[in-house]
């Protein structure tokens, strides 16, 4: 035995008796309880529930791997038959020196999450969980605190508690992010060199590394770990522990960065050692738009081709028609024209910018979002909702109020004329947003993990691609003279590209549900009735009243609007209603002990998910080869906000919806399958299984 082994014990010894002298104390050093994720549980499903350790100043409690010393919180769980406890989440620790040890450990308060699931066949009017058992708190000695905690859930339908969502979302915060990442290890001049492939670490602006090993005595906790970035991610430099084994030694870990990036920002990553592994930046087998080494050449070219599929995407399609309809009404060439398609071209590329500028801004802060981000709040989703209803209001000639959506970029050569192409490339932007084509996913994720000034070269890259099929309009004399001359049909055609913009409002107002419930959908439609007749008030007088009135009523829709609220999330709570299970990494783990498992992650306003389960999901064959292979379907529901929703996209590389996830029993590497799915496409990964 070593020295630090000898030490070690006799500390903790040492500890453990002082421990036993002062065991009369009446007040405990650390306090636990659980926090149920739901008020009511429905049989067959699951709920999260937190264990909560509130610890006196000074004093600490340990990770699952307590460093040199110490345990970590050792609990027997007594609960119904049938029902059933996962095993602790634990949040990302910290460095705790102790003399010459090092601990793993936490101070303060602790959250750490875990599951419940109810069989179907549950009978009894509550669940009740009781947990006893000891955690080992220490300061100057150690205590093995004595601890029981309860808790009883009524039975029936399943409701979520509203008042412990934002305690829930700090446990989530905390915890590492399992990433697929290539990692490996070499020995030199008996130093640890550990290599984790971290695409997303930006080496100029952290601050400290802090590596927590699972195996115990692999390192020498206490030496300073010592890192560097390289082509192959982030580098180590570790001092080899007691039990350290070159040829079978198992580093895998947690990774806690500290950033400076405003006030400071933490990230935490778990890693696994093994082959099996690819990283998060390289989409797997299945998916051929993969950018992993391809770099930033890569990104350009699939952002702008992505961009161009954008305009065929039935969010966009309309308002390219309708701007496409306003070169027929003109009917003039010339300098002007060209003018005004760099004026459209001008505004798509800088709302592009102006919407990776905040991305990258607010992912700098710490915030975990992606592509369609704005779509998870209710306010501009009802917002949207609102300016389609007027999109689809002024083509049908109920309002021609400054001239109508159709004239936008009418006026030959006046700074009017050009302000409304540039706005109408905004507004292109605007309704782009819920849809992601195909390359565009991973190109907005490579974005969002550089470089911001790499990053707002793959996002215009993504604005020149959508804006390019209007400026060839505009530049090519020969295609504009096969334009049909002006005349009624054009009327016709107008009302007809209402119906899209309408639909898209109804569209909007069913996500609104989904995000905050039918009496948010009265509200909103009731907001959408006021703006309506607003606008029709204008049209039929132009007098003060008249607008004071109509300015009256819109303001009071902008209001309904704005005070909508999203619901909490329900993804941790077990099977929805229907084929598909909910997904949570726990729901996943039991999952792939049966079987192989398909998840979609997929959201209420994203219209390219929504045609993928129409045309390639909810089919007949699709769903018998689901039945006949055995495989369990989970959907991850990013409709609104959901920090364990983004984790699982981010592993993979992306920062939003879609994306389609096939395992294999018990693997712990995934096919990615591509954004645009066909039912032959789902098949022959089934058949590949």
């Amino acid at each position: 035995m070593s020295i630090q082994a000898d030490i070690k014990l006799l500390l903790l010894v040492f500890g453990l008796f002082a421990a036993s002298a002062g065991h009369a104390q009446a007040k405990p050093h650390v306090r636990v309880d659980l926090v149920a994720a739901v008020t009511s549980i429905a049989p067959g499903d699951s709920f999260d529930v937190l264990f909560r350790q509130n610890i006196d100043d000074e004093w600490h409690t340990y990770w699952t791997t307590p460093g040199d010393s110490g345990a970590a919180p050792d609990i027997k769980w007594t609960v119904p038959a049938g029902v059933s406890v996962s095993a602790f989440k634990y949040p990302y620790p910290e460095r705790i020196p102790y003399g010459p040890l090092m601990n793993y450990g936490y101070h303060n308060e602790v959250l750490m999450p875990f599951s419940v699931s109810v069989p179907e066949d549950y009978s009894a009017d509550v669940v009740d969980i009781k947990g006893t058992g000891r955690v080992l708190v220490c300061a100057d000695i150690c205590i093995p605190e004595k601890v029981e905690v309860m808790a009883s859930i009524p039975v029936g339908p399943t409701v979520v508690d509203n008042a412990v969502s934002g305690t829930f979302s700090m446990a989530q915060a905390r915890l590492p992010v399992l990433i697929d990442v290539v990692s490996s290890f070499q020995v030199d001049a008996d130093k640890i060199l550990l290599t984790v492939g971290l695409p997303a670490v930006q080496g100029n602006r952290i601050d400290a590394v802090e590596y927590f090993p699972f195996a115990p005595e692999v390192i020498d906790n206490p030496a300073d770990q010592i890192f560097s970035m390289s082509d192959e991610g982030l580098v180590l430099i570790l001092e080899p522990g007691f039990e350290f084994d070159e040829d079978s030694a198992d580093l895998s870990g947690v990774i806690v960065i500290h950033e400076s990036v405003g006030e400071g920002i933490v990230s935490s990553f778990e890693f696994r050692m093994g082959d099996s592994f690819v990283p998060p930046g390289n989409v797997r087998p299945g998916d051929g738009h993969a950018m992993g080494e391809t770099g930033l050449l890569a990104a350009l070219f699939f952002a702008f081709l992505g961009g161009l599929i954008l305009n065929l995407m039935p969010c966009v399609f309309p308002v390219l028609s309708i701007k496409i309809l306003s070169l027929v009404e003109s009917h003039h060439g010339g300098s002007s024209i060209r003018l005004h398609g760099l004026a459209y071209a001008g505004g798509v590329v800088a709302s592009f910018l102006a919407i990776a500028v905040l991305l990258i801004s607010l992912r700098a802060g710490g915030e975990a979002i992606g592509w369609g981000f704005q779509l998870q709040s209710p306010i501009v989703v009802s917002m949207v909702a609102y300016l389609f209803l007027v999109i689809g209001l002024n083509l049908l000639g109920v309002f021609e109020i400054g001239g109508s959506i159709m004239s936008l970029g009418n006026s030959e050569g006046s700074s009017q004329g050009y302000l409304g192409s540039v706005s109408t490339g905004v507004l292109a932007t605007i309704v782009a947003a819920p849809c992601t084509a195909p390359f565009m996913g991973a190109a907005v994720g490579y974005a969002l993990i550089q470089e911001p000034a790499t990053g707002l070269l793959v996002f215009a890259s993504l604005g020149i691609g959508m804006a390019l099929p209007y400026v060839l309009l505009c530049y090519a004399p020969g295609l504009l003279a096969r334009l049909p001359r002006p005349g009624p049909w054009m009327v016709t055609m107008k009302q007809l590209l209402a119906f899209p913009m309408l639909a898209s409002a109804v569209w909007l107002l069913w996500v609104l549900g989904v995000q905050a419930g039918s009496e948010a959908m009265i509200q909103v439609l009731t907001g959408a009735l006021l703006i309506a007749f607003a606008l029709w008030l204008l049209n039929q007088s132009g007098s003060a009243i008249a607008r004071l009135f109509a300015l009256l009523l819109v303001l009071a829709a902008i209001y309904i609007g704005a005070m909508q609220e999203a619901r909490v999330s329900e993804s941790a709570l077990g099977p929805a209603e229907g084929e598909a299970g909910v997904y949570s990494r726990n729901a996943l783990a039991i999952a792939q002990q049966k079987g192989p498992v398909f998840v979609n992650f997929t959201a209420a306003w994203c219209i390219t998910c929504k045609v993928n389960e129409l045309n390639a999901l909810n089919v007949d064959a699709v769903k018998l080869a689901f039945k006949e292979k055995e495989i369990t379907y989970l959907k991850g529901d990013w409709t609104n906000e959901d920090p364990g929703i983004t984790a699982a996209l981010q592993e993979y590389g992306r920062t939003g919806v879609p994306l389609y996830l096939l395992y294999a029993k018990d693997a712990s590497r995934a096919t990615v399958l591509p954004q645009i799915l066909t039912p032959g496409i789902v098949l022959d990964a089934l058949e590949a299984l």
